[in-house]
C-alpha cells in the first residue's frame, strides 16, 4: 500500500463490521422491548429519552433506565479506551491485537448475559433487569470503543446516523457510487436484520432471544480473531488466535488436517 492510498477495511474487517452492526441492532431491540424502553448502544436516543423523562410528560417510567444505560455505556468505553493503542509493528490494514481482545471480552460478556437472560425466562425483573441493562450497555460501549480504536480499518460500532449520512451524500453527490458504499449499505441492512431477528426470537421464545446478538458478535469476532500464518518452503504456520494465543506448530511442521 502506498503512502497516499487511503486505508480501508479488508474483507475480514468488512465482514466483522457488518456482523457487529447486526449484534448492535439485536441488543438495542431487546433493551428497548424488555429492559425499560431504552437503547443499549444509541446514547443520543437515551439522552433524548432522559430529557423527556425529566419533564414528566412521557410514559417511559422515569429517568432511571436512560441513566443506567448511559452509565453502562460509559463504563464500557472507559474500560477499553486506554488499552487499545496500536503497536508500531501492527499494520493499519488490520485491527490491533488489543482491539480483538476487547471484542472477545464483549462476546464473553454477552454470553454471560445470555445465560442470565435465559435463567430469568427472558423477562428479568428488578433489580436484575437493571443489572442486565448496565451489562449490555457496557458491551455496546466496549464494541464502540474497540472499533473506533481500529482506525481507518474500523468504523462506528453502535451508531450509524453518520454512516447513513455519508452514504446518501456520497451517492447523491458528484463522486457517485463507490465500492465502500456497498459495505456501508450492508451494515445498515445488518443493523435492521439484527433487530428484526432479535424481535422475532423474543416473540417466539423470550429466554433464547439474547442468543441472537451473541451469535452475531461471535461470528464477527471469528472473522478477525483467526489470522492465517505464512506458509514457507519447509512447512508453515496455520491460523493464529489474534496474536500470542493459539497457533499451529512452527517451522518444518505441517498443520494438522
Amino acid at each position: 500500500m502506498s503512502a497516499t492510498e487511503p486505508v480501508r477495511p479488508g474483507r475480514a474487517q468488512w465482514a466483522a463490521l457488518i456482523l457487529f452492526a447486526g449484534a448492535s441492532g439485536a441488543v438495542d431491540v431487546l433493551a428497548f422491548t424488555a429492559l425499560g424502553q431504552v437503547f443499549a448502544g444509541v446514547m443520543t436516543g437515551n439522552l433524548v429519552l432522559l430529557g423527556l423523562s425529566l419533564t414528566g410528560t412521557g410514559d417511559e417510567g422515569g429517568p432511571a433506565a436512560p441513566l443506567l444505560a448511559l452509565a453502562g455505556y460509559v463504563v464500557g468505553v472507559a474500560a477499553v479506551a486506554p488499552f487499545v493503542r496500536r503497536r508500531p509493528e501492527e499494520p493499519e490494514t488490520r485491527w490491533p491485537r488489543a482491539v480483538v481482545r476487547r471484542l472477545a471480552a464483549e462476546v464473553v460478556l454477552l454470553a454471560a448475559v445470555a445465560v442470565g437472560w435465559g435463567l430469568a425466562g427472558g423477562s428479568p425483573e428488578r433489580p436484575w433487569r437493571d443489572v442486565v441493562l448496565v451489562a449490555v450497555a457496557a458491551a455496546m460501549g466496549t464494541q464502540s470503543a474497540a472499533l473506533a480504536a481500529a482506525g481507518a480499518a474500523g468504523g462506528p460500532g453502535t451508531y450509524f446516523t453518520g454512516t447513513l449520512t455519508r452514504l446518501v451524500a456520497g451517492v447523491a453527490g458528484p463522486r457517485g457510487v463507490r465500492r465502500g458504499d456497498l459495505g456501508a449499505l450492508a451494515r445498515l441492512i445488518a443493523l435492521a436484520a439484527g433487530a428484526a431477528g432479535a424481535a422475532l426470537a423474543h416473540a417466539a421464545s423470550a429466554p433464547w432471544a439474547m442468543v441472537v446478538p451473541l451469535l452475531w458478535a461471535s461470528a464477527a469476532l471469528a472473522c478477525v480473531a483467526v489470522r492465517p500464518g505464512r506458509l514457507g518452503p519447509k512447512g508453515g504456520r496455520g491460523p493464529r488466535w489474534g496474536g500470542r494465543g493459539f497457533r499451529w506448530g512452527g517451522r518444518g511442521r505441517v498443520p494438522p488436517g
